[in-house]
């Protein structure tokens, strides 16, 4: 009898030989062909789970979006400091959230000009940047944020700083390795803890080393006990 075949489980290695792909040479090279060698097996097995190359890009696309929001939800419930755990979790620090944030590329520039595409780019958007301004919120009720602060704006300002930095990495990785936008994820959160009534606190040089290490719930305690 011919091998019972685990159709989740093919549809799984498809879209990640599709992801993979993406990743190493564009979606231009996104072919049945090329997906089927990576497998070693045949076109038709590409065919049978995917109608399109549209459809197989939206659920890789989805499914990178899973990935990374289980890994985000995983950070957190280890984590002390949430939302410094939770900006860490969004950024391409190793191969597997590079590779995410590689297809979350190739997948905005092909929604421009197409509403269905952008509409679930928006979608995903709005809810990263709810998730962050919901632990805002929580920072400012623990006292770790000034009740001042718009958790709404500094949502989006924080979400927007990590998907530039992350896009910029995978264009200029040397400029922004991981260690370094580590470091400038920490020193905005390091910011945002020490506003007083909406202005800006500058921090020390040597809280500033220290936020390099990735140390940010100590930074974000440093930054309280000079801002109270």
């Amino acid at each position: 009898m011919p091998a019972k075949v685990d159709a989740d489980d093919r549809r799984r290695r498809l879209v990640l030989a599709a992801a993979e792909l993406i990743a190493d040479e564009g979606i231009n090279a996104l072919t049945n062909a090329r997906i089927a060698k990576r497998l070693s097996g045949s076109t038709t097995m590409v065919t049978h789970y995917f109608r399109s190359k549209r459809e197989l890009v939206l659920d890789t696309y989805q499914t990178m979006a899973s990935r990374s929001r289980a890994r985000l939800e995983q950070a957190m419930r280890d984590s002390d400091d949430p939302l410094a755990s939770c900006l860490h979790a969004l950024l391409p620090l190793d191969e597997p959230t590079r590779l995410e944030w590689k297809v979350w590329l190739a997948y905005q520039g092909m929604s421009v000009g197409d509403p269905e595409l952008t509409q679930i780019w928006a979608s995903r958007s709005a809810s990263a940047v709810d998730r962050i301004s919901r632990l805002i919120e929580a920072d400012i009720s623990a006292g770790r944020i000034s009740s001042s602060v718009d958790p709404d704006m500094e949502g989006g300002r924080l979400f927007s700083l990590i998907q530039g930095m992350s896009f910029q990495s995978i264009v200029d990785p040397e400029r922004w390795s991981p260690a370094h936008l580590r470091r400038m994820a920490d020193l905005e959160l390091l910011r945002l803890r020490g506003m007083d009534n909406g202005l800006r606190a500058a921090p020390r040089p040597e809280l500033a080393r220290t936020c390099g290490t990735g140390q940010a719930s100590s930074c974000a305690g440093s930054s309280n006990s000079r801002s109270g």
